[in-house]
């Protein structure tokens, strides 16, 4: 059994928060199983865009959108607006961190 969404990203910014990162919910999904993006900006020049899947064992993968190479703010905001037009129910987390840590996978 999955935990649901909000509960996910909730945990996720908390522990951000307790390690000074700053990320902050960019769009609101569908709390229960709204699929999950995440922005991962170091700096305006370097972003990523990450989804989070699972694999046949159940696996979590956040898997890079952007082909594992950083861009510019605006190509990945202009991915972000297409990824909501095909899911309204998705969410998407933007993490504005130097060292660009992935929120989800922190150890507690």
């Amino acid at each position: 059994m999955r935990l649901k969404s909000d509960f996910i990203i909730s945990a996720a910014l908390q522990k951000a928060n307790r390690l000074a990162i700053s990320a902050f919910i960019h769009k609101k999904g569908d709390p229960d199983a709204g699929a999950i993006f995440l922005e991962l900006e170091s700096d305006r020049d370097s972003v990523q865009l990450l989804h989070r899947r699972f694999d046949f064992d159940e696996n979590e993968i956040w898997e890079c959108l952007n082909k594992g190479e950083p861009q510019p703010a605006y190509i990945i905001s202009e991915q972000i607006e297409r990824e909501i037009m095909r899911d309204p129910d998705c969410w998407v987390i933007s993490v504005q961190d130097k060292q660009a840590r992935n929120i989800f996978k922190l150890s507690s």
